[in-house]
């Protein structure tokens, strides 16, 4: 495993589904009192770079990071950016899971809030996935989170088809970006065959635009891995219980959510599965198709609350793209607008508070409000506007936070940057940010300025800095530099959650 990493880098991202206050909050709704994100450990097994856990330390400095990992070179890149950003809350060390012991953390044993193991459990063999899970109820917090994501069947068996295509054709191949490229053309030369059935021409354009979009090296270690492993919900839960784990939902909390689908669904569920929540959560995957799962566990002897209430969102902070469909939103009671969110969210509301407050969100994001003061904006009877906002987050049109993350609405007169993004702009435009998300700079100049905001330079510096630096660069854009411009590229920076508050 360490090898193929070894071979071909895997380069770590920001996994905001990861994020302790994320997982805090879903683990708070379901009557959990979990470690609080500023002040927590958190432990992320198949860590590689650092990618997702070196972007939590810079911005929960109050809190220990550990990461492990066998891929001697990623360790070591990681390493190199922790020393640069001179943190000090964070430690990636290489080391075999199944080699663990009670010195993996520098505290209580090794005892951690939250374990993280993304990506891992299903491209390793049987007795690793066993030794994750071991290792997950040994070093998890009484109150702890463990979150694992995996490949799912019955949605996987299709990928699963293409992918031993794949590995027959390049069965004799070892050169790792030959066998993606082989693999690819296969399943491309394949599709341009035109099968007679429909069905088949819809899986294999579906296949192709899948391998055709991501990277290479995800293929090489995804789709073309030595395991891929894609248990049934029911197998994994089970297997977790061994381990004396027990379900305590998923990460993106919409996926939880059976309400959201039309009543014959509704009706079905409630027929096959009645109360149980394992079962239910089975059959929503034969409904969905689910091909990949982000689950989180905890201890088996902790005591849940499934019956999650409109009135817990009072305490927690919300945040939302959306935007009303109409280019003039009625707010008036009794007049129903539509809300739409980026990843096709929506909800219909005639309550002119909850309107107002929609709209009200629309108009800082990035940024959160707390209900408190939604409530101030919007006016109402707290409880309703409680339910409908409930409502938004469980369908996926809200953002909901117990600790928001925090990052400056706009730049000041000497504005700093993430210094994480400033780093990371010097090498390419994607970057990460401040809400443990990723963002393409929008062009060079861009990138330039991210670079030369260390919060020690006001706009005519600003503006000097980035024309030479530009000039530097042979950029045409050098001469073109002006206040306006400036200022405009500024607001771009903080909407995208890059600048320091």
């Amino acid at each position: 495993m360490g090898f193929a990493y070894d071979k071909v880098p895997y380069p770590g991202l920001p996994l905001p589904q990861t994020h302790p206050d994320r997982l805090a909050t879903i683990a708070g709704i379901f009557g959990m009192s979990p470690a609080a994100a500023p002040n927590c450990r958190v432990l992320e097994l198949g860590c590689g770079d650092g990618g997702n856990l070196i972007p939590m330390a810079l911005t929960l400095p109050g809190s220990v990071f550990t990461g492990i990992d066998l891929a001697e070179p990623a360790i070591a890149r990681g390493c190199a950016l922790i020393r640069t950003l001179g943190l000090e809350n964070i430690t990636l060390r290489r080391l075999d899971l199944m080699r663990a012991g009670p010195d993996l953390g520098e505290f209580d044993y090794g005892i951690f809030d939250y374990i993280i193991a993304h990506g891992l459990y299903s491209w390793v063999p049987a007795d690793v996935r066993d030794g994750l899970l071991s290792l997950c109820r040994r070093h998890l917090a009484p109150q702890g989170v463990a979150y694992v994501s995996y490949n799912a069947s019955p949605g996987f068996n299709r990928r699963r088809m293409f992918r031993e295509m794949m590995l027959y054709r390049v069965r004799e191949i070892e050169d790792p970006m030959h066998r993606v490229e082989q693999g690819v053309q296969l399943i491309g030369a394949l599709a341009g065959c035109r099968p007679e059935h429909l069905s088949s021409s819809v899986l294999f354009a579906e296949e192709l635009e899948h391998l055709t979009t991501c990277e290479p090296w995800f293929v090489y270690h995804d789709d073309l891995a030595d395991t891929n492993y894609a248990p049934y919900f029911h197998e994994f839960a089970a297997h977790a219980g061994l381990h004396g784990l027990a379900y305590l939902g998923e990460a993106d909390f919409i996926e939880m959510q059976d309400e959201i689908y039309p009543e014959p669904v509704i009706h079905a569920l409630r027929r096959f599965a009645g109360d149980d929540v394992l079962v239910k959560e089975q059959y929503l995957d034969f409904i969905k198709g689910r091909r990949f799962r982000q689950t989180l566990l905890c201890r088996e002897e902790v005591a849940l609350d499934r019956c999650a209430q409109p009135e817990q969102i009072v305490d927690l902070h919300l945040a939302s793209g959306a935007r009303p469909v109409s280019p003039v939103p009625d707010l008036r009671e009794g007049v129903f607008e539509e809300f739409r969110g980026p990843r096709g969210a929506a909800l219909k509301t005639d309550n002119a508070h909850s309107k107002a407050a929609l709209c009200r969100l629309g108009e800082v994001w990035p940024r959160s409000l707390s209900f408190s003061e939604l409530q101030a904006v919007a006016g109402g009877e707290p409880a309703l506007l409680a339910e409908i906002l409930f409502q938004g987050y469980r369908v996926g049109l809200l953002e909901a936070y117990s600790n928001p993350p925090r990052f400056a609405a706009s730049a000041n007169e000497k504005p700093a940057a993430s210094p994480l993004a400033r780093v990371q702009a010097q090498q390419g435009a994607l970057v990460t940010t401040l809400r443990h998300t990723t963002v393409e700079l929008e062009d060079t100049v861009d990138r330039c300025l991210l670079v030369l905001l260390d919060g020690t330079k006001n706009r005519d510096a600003l503006v000097d800095g980035l024309r030479a630096l530009l000039r530097s660069l042979d950029e045409s854009e050098a001469g073109d530099i002006k206040a306006e411009s400036l200022e405009m590229r500024l607001q771009r920076l903080a909407k995208q959650a890059l600048l320091l508050a």
